[in-house]
Formats: structure tokens, sequence, C-alpha cells
């Protein structure tokens, strides 16, 4: 699945060409469909000369799964499920003075505006499907879903933000750097997504 950008352009998936230890991109366009070649900064011509040499050859294409837990997955999601709630009430006649006016979400937006050096505000990162998954509607055609999101209170009061973007589903608690009562529903509902109840 690719997504392209902005400006309508697929982002380069980078690779390895072992046999002349160059980097390479694989680009896709509908015009030209997939195409490779030497990396930006690359030496092209060794890249070539090994092409021309040899009858064959191997390209390393890593395939990601889910990113690290880190401040920058953290940070991103954090905002995302800030967001999330924003959207929710959206039709809540007061919503906006009430959400900025919380102090149970103090904590998450300094972390989410400017970080906390050397922590890491825990969000449970896990596959619920394949990036390239096709749901299908019983008697109608199939298709792709590539965010999905959900806020999931648990019986404790705690907010969760839930996302999923490809298939890797993303929770983040708002109200405070922990993922206990999370990780507690899921083990109470059969590790089933809170996006599908």
């Amino acid at each position: 699945m690719a997504v392209p950008s902005k400006k309508g352009r697929i982002p380069p998936v980078v690779g390895l060409h072992p046999q002349s230890r160059t980097k390479v991109e694989l680009f896709y366009s509908d015009d030209d469909g997939l195409s490779v070649g030497a990396a930006t900064g690359e030496d092209e011509s060794r890249w070539i000369a090994s092409l021309l040499s040899r009858e064959r050859g191997s390209l390393y294409i890593p395939a990601p799964d889910a990113p690290d837990c880190d401040s920058v997955t953290s940070r991103f999601v954090g905002k995302i499920g800030l967001e999330i709630l924003a959207h929710r009430l959206l039709d809540v006649s007061g919503w906006n003075d009430e959400l900025v006016g919380k102090i149970e979400f103090d904590e998450l937006r300094r972390y989410v505006r400017i970080g906390i050096p050397n922590v890491v505000w825990p969000v449970s990162v896990r596959r619920i499907y394949p990036p390239d998954f096709a749901f299908a509607e019983p008697g109608g055609p199939s298709y792709q879903t590539l965010h999905e999101f959900s806020v999931l209170i648990t019986p404790a009061s705690e907010y969760y933000a839930v996302i999923a973007i490809f298939g890797v589903e993303y929770a983040i608690n708002l109200g405070g750097p922990k993922l206990n009562g999370f990780n507690e529903w899921l083990e109470r509902n059969g590790n089933h997504s809170p996006l599908y109840r």
C-alpha cells in the first residue's frame, strides 16, 4: 500500500544492493510502475557496473513493522490523542473552554509541546491487522482503512486515545503516563482492540 504525499508523490523506499554495497531507492509511479536507482549521494557508476557484470543479484528491502516507542512516537501519538478528544467534543456546547481548562490534560499538553528530556510517555504499540488488509461488508465491496480512532474510557475513568494507522494500533493515556488501565482492559476483553468492540 502506498500513500502519496501532499504533492502527489509516493516517498521512496530505501534498500541495499549488497553486491555493490550501494544504498538504493525504490520509486513507484502510476506511469512507470516500480523503478530502482542508486540512492541520493551514492556512487551510481559502481552500482551500474555491478549490475552489468553479474547475471544475478539481490536487493534487501527492510519490511517495517511497528515503530519503536520513543519520545518522538509518544509525542506524536499524544498530539493525535488530544486532537481526537477535541474532535469528539465538537458537538458539545462549551467544549473548547472545558477542554482547554481541564488541568488533567496539562501534563500531556506540556509533554507533546516541548517534551521532557529522557522521558517517554508510555504508548501501547501493536499490530492488529496487516497494512494492506481489505475489510469487507456483507454484500458490499471490500475497502482498506488507512487510519481509525476512538476514545476508550476504562471502569477506573481513565481516558485512552486508541489510534490505528495502517494496522498498527497505538494507545495512550490522556491523563497520565501509565498504561495499567489499558493493559487490564485488554486482558479482560481477550486482547481485542477497543476499535472493534
